[in-house]
């Protein structure tokens, strides 16, 4: 019996208990808990900053545009930007963007403009996830979320 007893205490263990996998396991969701959230504030961010660029480019383009003689239009409300518009015929800016019109990053949705041809003023914006567009270019709206 006692030669069993020190045979069973000198034995060296293999594997873990279910208390030490329990514990890991804890820690691992403890990590994703922090982790996540924050990787998904980046991605998010990361959208934003994308659409602020194109938001940009768009603008771009249509300067470049107008500066070859083109007029663009008045509007004192928002205009969805299409791939004619801000012209009604031919190919609008498009031939300006390279790659053609893109979609925000943030809804999948569109750019839209204004123009104050008084004071030649233009301005970029989208839709926020309120559903209620913002400007993104030149003046970059912190409600832009």
């Amino acid at each position: 019996m006692m030669a069993w007893l020190v045979k069973q205490v000198n034995r060296k263990h293999k594997g873990f208990t279910l208390i030490e996998m329990v514990i890991v396991v804890a820690i691992i969701a403890i990590l994703i808990a922090i982790a996540v959230p924050q990787v998904l504030k980046q991605i998010n961010k990361s959208k934003i900053e994308a659409d602020k660029a194109n938001a940009k480019n768009i603008a771009t383009a249509i300067q470049q545009w107008v500066s070859e003689g083109n007029v663009l239009n008045n509007t004192a409300s928002w205009v969805k930007i299409e791939n004619n518009v801000p012209v009604n015929t031919g190919n609008g800016i498009v031939d300006y963007l390279g790659s053609g019109l893109p979609k925000t990053k943030l809804k999948n949705g569109d750019f839209y403009y204004t123009y104050d041809a008084n004071n030649q003023v233009l301005k970029i914006g989208a839709e926020n996830s309120a559903g209620n567009i913002v400007e993104l270019y030149p003046s970059p709206d912190p409600n832009y979320k």
